[in-house]
């Protein structure tokens, strides 16, 4: 099986087997490249990894409809309306699925992650955005146009823990996304307003862990940014768990007290605000792994 993981940094390409990642290579997504540039070099590295390939899947960080056509690739322009599997099909001459990179990453959560004792459950990404992936009865959920689990998009009332305070404008436009306050450009925001200086998340972690009122004071307020929108997902879907993975998510022990705190002040029940809260094993491998499985699921 070959699975395409398309970051809008980096291009890992990968024969998998299992969860095993048996070959890979990593591609530079190369800024100011066209999409048949970029095309052409998926197609490359597909065909030195696995010669006549059978089937590859495609993960990419944004919206894809059914046909896999691309709606929108926010870090990489010049893709929206590219018809991927059609062209990346010319290509290479067998079938293409195309998923957004945080249901593929639930895909393989689901098969061999904590999906397996968890047969429903949300996965958020936490990095530059928050991504997300639904699966529900052990089957991801695309939704009707392939828009579901954008998670990073939930509206809050950022007034419920900051009272009078203005709604920030998120990376997509609108204002009070879950992800302008939990995403890296929130963090270092709020981290500045707190007098700190950092470049990375990195860097706040390590001011939180020598207990220091700014960094513990950022990922504080990051839990509660999750907590208010895991909150409407959970009073929504009631889920078995929640799946965290992406950079962010190694500092979760600085995330979590917070975030468990707001899901029992908000939730509907108590049952609910005690979801399992859990870290991915699968760390950055999921995308690959689970684009490489997409074929076998939607094909």
């Amino acid at each position: 099986m070959i699975g395409v993981d398309f970051g809008g940094t980096r291009i890992k390409v990968a024969v998998v087997e299992g969860a095993v990642i048996e070959r890979s290579a990593d591609l530079e997504t190369q800024s100011g490249a066209g999409p048949g540039e970029i095309l052409d070099a998926i197609a490359d590295q597909v065909r030195a990894l696995a010669p006549g390939p059978e089937a590859v899947g495609l993960a990419i960080p944004g919206e894809v409809d059914s046909s896999g056509k691309i709606w929108r690739l926010p870090n990489v322009p010049g893709f929206a309306g590219v018809a991927m599997a059609r062209e990346l099909r010319e290509r290479l001459g067998c079938p293409i699925v195309v998923e957004n990179d945080g249901t593929a990453a639930a895909l393989a959560e689901a098969l061999f992650g904590h999906g397996r004792e968890h047969p429903s459950f949300m996965m958020l990404t936490l990095g530059t955005g928050i991504g997300g992936g639904l699966v529900l009865d052990g089957n991801p959920h695309r939704g009707a146009h392939g828009f579901a689990a954008e998670v990073g998009h939930v509206s809050i009332e950022r007034g419920a823990i900051e009272p009078g305070a203005d709604p920030w404008q998120c990376g997509c436009g609108r204002y009070g996304c879950m992800e302008a306050y939990a995403g890296t450009a929130g963090l270092l925001r709020r981290f500045a307003e707190l007098g700190g200086q950092a470049n990375e998340i990195r860097e706040i972690a390590e001011s939180a862990r020598r207990g220091e009122d700014a960094g513990r004071l950022v990922f504080e307020g990051m839990g509660e940014a999750l907590g208010l929108g895991i909150t409407t997902m959970q009073n929504l879907l009631d889920l078995d768990a929640f799946v965290f993975t992406g950079g962010v998510s190694r500092s979760f022990d600085l995330i979590e007290p917070a975030l468990r705190r707001t899901l029992r002040d908000h939730g509907f029940a108590q049952i609910l605000s005690e979801v399992p809260l859990l870290l991915s094993g699968l760390e950055d491998r999921a995308g690959v792994i689970g684009a490489a499985h997409l074929p076998g699921r939607f094909a």
